[in-house]
């Protein structure tokens, strides 16, 4: 890794762990070691089962990974040691395994399908992210890449030696700790001694001689009177009182329950009472007829009143409540009728031009509605029309009219092609589409010449009676008199502004598919390279290919017609933008012929079932020879091998 690229160090060390702590096989040895692994426990220096990850490593079949990355691929953040054997297999494999990994910041995150974040956040598959705070991304003691170890073992020495001032630093406190234990012990048994004594009554000597003396007292009692019965009643009266008093101790505690309780309801009820006298009576009258319908079936008690009282609550007021799907047919009324303000508005747009689109605005449509239903405006409108859309102005309208479908044409083929281009990939590794952008030429003199057309008719709906005056005359006698003008400058402009292409400006831009913001924008494709310049070229092409026969991306192969002609096709371009057009091409299942230069031979002979030689060795008379695929690779095979016997001898 570069020292410009440090700081992307724990996030790589985290997503490439895995790898770096497999185990490489070369393809030679790769029996063997598969085989003794699998008929082998492993385990470690302590006895305990260990896992091992080995890759097989084909070291003579190493071909390079040909797609494109981006150029803040993972790969080219990462250095591999030169002076290994593994090396042109490890570029390989990273590139393939980790290649699609785009070293990004958060906000970059979200156009990306793989991406990775200084901080660790990994993001695979366009839905899967992870970040794994476990160990800290900048601790050296758990990374496992680099070409030499000594700095893991100056950290891990740094960390023993830590550990092992705290161990002692932690024996200290554990002494002391110890020591106070010890004492608290000792403590803890002479509070032991005093607490086991817990009423003062057991060593106030006072009391037990009393107590002595009592009992002394009855036992003489007992012993010289033998009217036992008489103190058993005694006790039993005693003992009533007692049952007499505790009795009426629970009564007056719930009377007085029941007192809070009928203060508390009273005030409820005073409290509803003042809430019905403040609502207004019209709504008394509109509202409460529907409560008390609600409740009919409903039993209330003074009990359960509170809960009915939520239960009614959710019902009107809650999440699904009553009140809320009113509110939801409401703004659907609303939205409908405003809808139909817009309708009217762009049907009859001088009449409605001062009148807002807004459901407060609904008295000035009711109006003038009224006005059309008392006056009858309509037959009179179409009486008007009837006259006025007569001969030359008739005629130029009609012509404006054609003019305008031309342009409604155009915007919607380039809708049609837009849709197609956005069902392909045109960046991979970011997930980008292109679409064509389509706005109004600059063009002074289109932009008059449509004004100046517009001029002649625009007051078609007027109260203008007299519509055909000298004014509108000379208006459209100008236009047919540069029209049939034979001046290069007038045929020039003819030419320009009946051509409806020449009303817009074309561009491209490429966008993310995620949230179809613009990434790049290609104005006629002008600083590009080209590769670009190929690949921009390519896309749009399949896209409109797939206008012109109606195709769809992906869709199984017909008996429809599709077979395309492209001469010189990808003699200039580079491999990797003609490998893209032609897998472009195959998606839409096209019959291809393709003339082509034999410096495109290699990219193209995967993509073609058969091959037609054309050669012209005297210049005179061009020969043509067939070949299948099969014999066109014989064939190849055949020269290859001839060519290499002579570089041999």
């Amino acid at each position: 890794m570069g020292e410009n690229e440090m700081a992307w160090e724990g996030a790589i060390e985290k997503l490439l762990r895995d790898a770096g702590i497999s185990l490489l096989v070369p393809q030679s040895h790769y029996k063997s070691v598969s085989n003794y692994v699998n008929n082998n426990p492993l385990k470690g220096a302590d006895g305990r089962g260990i896992k091992l990850t080995y890759l097989e490593a084909d070291l003579q079949n190493n071909t390079r990974v040909i797609k494109e990355l981006d150029q803040d691929s993972i790969a080219y953040k990462v250095e591999i040691k030169p002076d290994t054997d593994f090396y042109d297999w490890l570029v390989a494999y990273i590139q393939r395994s980790f290649g699609d990994y785009i070293c990004t910041d958060v906000k970059g995150l979200q156009h990306v399908p793989f991406g990775i974040t200084q901080q660790g956040l990994t993001k695979s598959g366009r839905i899967r992210h992870i970040k794994d705070d476990r160990k800290r991304i900048d601790d050296r003691r758990n990374y496992v890449l680099g070409w030499s170890n000594a700095e893991k073992i100056k950290t891990l020495d740094s960390s023993v030696n830590k550990l092992e001032e705290k161990i002692q630093e932690l024996k200290f406190q554990q002494g002391a700790i110890e020591t106070k234990e010890k004492k608290n012990q000792e403590q803890k048994q002479l509070l032991g001694f005093v607490l086991y004594v817990k009423d003062f009554f057991r060593i106030d000597w006072r009391y037990h001689v009393k107590k002595i003396y009592d009992l002394e007292q009855e036992r003489n009692e007992l012993l010289n009177n033998n009217d036992i019965l008489a103190q058993l009643q005694r006790y039993k009266s005693e003992v009533d009182l007692q049952i007499v008093y505790t009795k009426e101790k629970a009564v007056i505690e719930k009377i007085g329950g029941l007192k809070n309780t009928i203060q508390n309801q009273q005030e409820q009820k005073r409290n509803a009472g003042q809430q019905k006298e403040q609502l207004a009576a019209h709504l008394r009258d509109k509202w409460y007829p529907l409560i008390e319908g609600k409740l009919a079936e409903k039993n209330i008690t003074l009990k359960n009143v509170e809960n009915r009282q939520e239960e009614f609550r959710k019902q009107f007021q809650g999440e699904n409540g009553e009140l809320k799907r009113l509110r939801g047919r409401q703004m659907g009324f609303h939205s409908s009728i405003e809808r139909k303000m817009r309708e009217i508005k762009e049907h009859s747009r001088a009449e409605y031009n001062e009148i807002a689109e807004s459901i407060d605005a609904r008295s000035e449509y009711i109006k003038k509605f009224e006005q059309l239903v008392s006056e009858d405006l309509k037959r009179h409108e179409e009486r008007f029309k009837d006259e006025l859309n007569k001969n030359v102005i008739n005629s130029i309208a009609v012509f404006d009219s054609q003019l305008q479908k031309h342009e409604t044409d155009i915007k919607q083929k380039i809708r049609t092609i837009n849709r197609h281009l956005s069902e392909i990939v045109y960046n991979a590794a970011q997930d980008t589409y292109i679409t064509i952008l389509m706005d109004s030429t600059t063009n002074k003199e289109v932009r008059f010449f449509r004004e100046e057309l517009k001029k002649c008719y625009i007051h078609s709906f007027s109260s203008n009676n007299e519509l055909y005056t000298e004014e509108k005359y000379e208006q459209v006698k100008r236009i047919l008199d540069r029209f049939a003008s034979m001046d290069n400058i007038d045929r020039d402009w003819t030419a320009t502004v009946t051509d409806v292409r020449e009303w817009f400006e074309f561009n491209a831009s490429e966008r993310y598919r995620s949230d179809h913001s613009e990434k790049e924008f290609y104005e006629g494709s002008g600083g590009k390279s080209g590769g670009q310049k190929e690949k921009l070229a390519y896309t749009i092409l399949a896209s409109a290919l797939a206008y012109q026969f109606g195709l769809q991306f992906g869709e199984s192969k017909s008996r429809s017609f599709r077979f395309v002609v492209i001469d010189e096709a990808f003699g200039r371009g580079s491999d990797e933008s003609t490998r893209y057009g032609l897998e472009l091409f195959k998606k839409l299942n096209l019959q291809l012929l393709i003339v082509t230069p034999l410096q495109k031979i290699h990219v193209i002979e995967g993509h073609v079932n058969s091959f037609h030689f054309v050669s012209n060795r005297e210049g005179n008379n061009s020969q043509v020879s067939n070949f299948t695929k099969e014999e066109y690779e014989t064939e190849r095979n055949r020269h290859n091998g001839v060519f290499q016997n002579e570089e041999k001898s």
